[in-house]
């Protein structure tokens, strides 16, 4: 993948307004992934070299905390997306703890976070998580529980130490789901494959979050050049949406459809205006 470049960058804003329903904000610790990973829409999202060499290069937001602190102070309280195009605990966490930092802030100004990851280095912040668990919810993406996540995932945590962490936070106390998603054609779809993952899930103590692949230009070319092209057509999502719907039935699985929640949750804030 050729050599990683990290840069420390300033910014004049830490929290954004979300575009996704179930956020009000938007917050992102860094800029581009460190994990790589080949499906990611994130890479179509992100500006300059972070987003042109997806994996290679990330921006570090050093001031960050600061300008968070403020903002926080001011704005009214509600749900956080930590992060949305990034992963918050991504290899640069270790050192910078800006996730960390973020979290505490923003759990004492009575807002809510939502953090999604593919790191076990969440579990770091366990004292955190367990001390502001009515305020935070954790998210872990799991797309399957096999060693070919290394094929599109490539630095990403192995998904048994992603299942550990989920096992070890929900043990706390703190709500926690895995996303299962995104759900690619030829990759994960198989019936065995996404048994596993809702499997473990279910084992663990988290609920189940699901989507599906959804084509952007960048993503799609990074896959055809690195992996194969992938066609996710209406007609296959069908299929595979409900055999994960019997899966989470037989297991006895708590399952969310993401499509079905973004609709219901822009139907209840319609509801409220």
């Amino acid at each position: 993948m050729g050599a990683v470049k990290i840069y420390e960058v300033r910014v004049r804003r830490a929290l954004a307004p979300s575009a996704l329903p179930e956020y009000d904000y938007s917050l992102n610790p860094y800029l581009g992934c460190l994990h790589g990973c080949l499906y990611c829409y994130a890479m179509d999202m992100t500006r300059g070299p972070p987003g042109a060499m997806w994996g290679r290069v990330v921006y570090v937001k050093v001031n960050l905390l600061e300008v968070l602190r403020r903002e926080a102070a001011r704005l009214k309280p509600g749900v956080v997306g930590m992060s949305t195009i990034t992963d918050p605990y991504q290899p640069p966490e270790a050192r910078y703890r800006l996730a960390r930092g973020a979290l505490e802030i923003l759990a004492e100004a009575g807002f809510h976070i939502s953090i999604q990851t593919k790191s076990g280095l969440v579990v770091r912040d366990l004292d955190l998580l367990a001390r502001y668990r009515h305020r935070v919810d954790v998210g872990v993406t799991i797309t399957t529980m096999r060693d070919k996540a290394r094929i599109l995932e490539p630095l990403a945590a192995h998904p048994l130490a992603r299942i550990r962490a989920v096992e070890k936070i929900a043990a706390a106390g703190v709500k926690t789901w895995v996303f299962l998603g995104p759900v690619i054609p030829g990759f994960n779809d198989d019936p065995s494959d996404l048994r596993e993952v809702v499997e473990a899930a279910h084992a663990a103590g988290a609920e189940v979050v699901y989507d599906r692949y959804r084509p952007r230009p960048r993503a799609d070319a990074t896959l055809a050049s690195t992996w194969r092209k992938v066609e996710a057509t209406q007609q296959w999502w069908a299929r595979t949406k409900k055999t994960i719907e019997q899966i989470c039935a037989e297991v006895g699985a708590r399952c969310l459809d993401v499509e079905k929640e973004w609709r219901d949750t822009k139907k209840s804030k319609m509801g409220h205006l």
